[in-house]
């Protein structure tokens, strides 16, 4: 039994997939271009033993082009957010003090209830009333409509709301890799991805029961794009375990 067993928080990496799309729609906006990229590469480490990954920060500061200080303070900030959790690991055979290993956390629902009691205590006390704005998000109307025709050709509702986190998903992660020169023209390629990981997900859905539409999907789009812009760029670093989309 290897020694990460005892350690992984999750029955298997679809779980995972789920969690870690739950903790980044709350979160999103909490975190910057390195903290998401530090959550990414950790992600990719936590798929064999589904939660726990055992990396040294060198390695992810090498991987990402960032100082080690730059990764601590990354991690520091999804332990915050609880969103991971650091566990100390000593070696048995030396007893010198080896990387940390990286545990990711079950998603929790936010208690809504709570909140909006706090919300009104902090409203009564300043006696100013709360505006909130939102923005509705500019959707290219083209590729929007290619989500929502293949989601309908495949269970023959017009779903609107699937179509629109579906799309959400995609949004996420593109806008962060789309910052990144190398992968400045990747534009077409990472449209590709979204509509085939569409594709994937509903083949899936006729072979069993999947419980989290968005957070399996948001596993499909990852490992696709793992596959198409990372495979090389982590070569020269701890192999990863490659993962086979069902």
């Amino acid at each position: 039994m290897n020694y990460l067993t005892q350690y992984q928080s999750f029955a298997n990496k679809y779980e995972l997939n789920e969690a870690i799309a739950s903790h980044l729609n709350d979160h999103r906006h909490q975190l910057n271009d390195t903290d998401l990229n530090v959550l990414t590469m950790l992600s990719r480490y936590a798929v064999k033993y589904p939660g726990v990954a055992h990396l040294k920060v060198g390695t992810i500061a090498k991987a990402l082009h960032k100082s080690d200080r730059t990764v601590r303070r990354s991690v520091e900030k999804l332990e915050r957010l609880h969103i991971v959790k650091r566990q100390a690991f000593s070696r048995e055979k030396t007893g010198g003090q080896g990387a940390n290993l990286y545990i990711f956390l079950p998603y929790k629902q936010p208690d809504l209830t709570e909140t909006k009691v706090e919300q009104v205590a902090k409203t009564e006390q300043s006696h100013q009333p709360i505006h909130t704005y939102v923005e509705e998000p500019i959707i290219p109307i083209t590729l929007y409509t290619r989500f929502k025709d293949l989601i309908k050709s495949y269970s023959g509702d017009n779903n609107e709301i699937l179509a629109s986190k579906l799309y959400g998903i995609y949004r996420v992660h593109t806008t962060r890799l789309m910052k990144f020169d190398v992968h400045a023209d990747k534009g077409e390629l990472l449209k590709t991805i979204a509509i085939q990981a569409i594709r994937v997900l509903f083949q899936a859905t006729k072979r069993k029961n999947i419980r989290n539409l968005i957070g399996y999907y948001d596993g499909i789009f990852r490992e696709l794009t793992d596959k198409a812009l990372f495979a090389e760029a982590f070569m020269d670093y701890d192999a990863p375990v490659e993962v086979k989309i069902p």
